[in-house]
């Protein structure tokens, strides 16, 4: 049995406006090769949620996604690649702040933090993987190196060697987005490795909508991404 089944049950519709009121969740993305068949998938799996004493989501509390890929051994299953955190930073310009760790064998133990990167809540921004950068664009601290146990597509091509991953650029809250991903050639050897960049990207992209104040008014509470 599939463990991951039960986040693909609820229709997409939307939620109810008191629960949207306090959190945001059942948020999801699923990626479709050209037959139709799902290639790669991310969900929320921490509901994004305003921290005591404010009305948005904070860096003691993020919410937090999951990045799945299809598991090769086993058929119409899903297994876990990132885990992708955000949570929004105030100043004089809001910002939201993406971090995203490659998971180590599908499990968070050993984990590898790939980026952390701010955003502008009003204008957008890029979200960047580059290893040979190595800042953090929040703390200013090394990113470590990826070891080679690191499989970063789970495919068979890891990322110790450094250098640019990828790229999108979103645009701000309460603007239309559709990321355009720019990856490393060295990445992608299937369309499985590409999708899963995808997913990633838009999962980025709704996190600026789901770390938006919460006593604002949103029309766009739910987008249900099936590219």
């Amino acid at each position: 049995m599939d463990p991951l089944n039960g986040y693909w049950s609820s229709s997409g519709d939307g939620t109810e406006l008191e629960s949207e009121r306090r959190e945001r969740k059942g948020w999801k993305v699923k990626i479709h090769d050209l037959s139709g068949s799902a290639v790669a998938a991310a969900f929320i799996t921490t509901p994004f949620v305003p921290s005591t004493g404010c009305d948005w989501v904070a860096k003691s509390n993020p919410g937090a996604w999951l990045v799945v890929r299809p598991d090769p051994s086993r058929p119409n299953s899903w297994q876990p690649w990132g885990k992708l955190e955000a949570w929004r930073e105030r100043g004089i310009r809001d910002s939201v702040c993406c971090r995203f760790h490659l998971l180590s064998n599908g499990l968070e133990v050993g984990d590898v933090l790939m980026s952390e990167i701010l955003i502008s809540a009003e204008k957008g921004g890029e979200f960047l993987i580059d290893t040979d950068k190595q800042m953090l664009t929040v703390a200013a601290t090394p990113i470590p190196s990826p070891q080679s146990s690191g499989d970063f597509s789970g495919l068979g091509q890891c990322v110790s060697g450094g250098g640019f991953v990828m790229s999108s650029r979103v645009q701000g809250e309460g603007k239309s987005s559709k990321p355009v991903v720019q990856l490393a050639m060295r990445h992608v050897t299937c369309v499985e490795d590409a999708a899963i960049f995808m997913a990633l990207a838009a999962a980025v992209d709704l996190s600026i909508l789901a770390c938006k104040p919460f006593r604002r008014t949103s029309r766009r509470r739910f987008r249900h991404y099936s590219w």
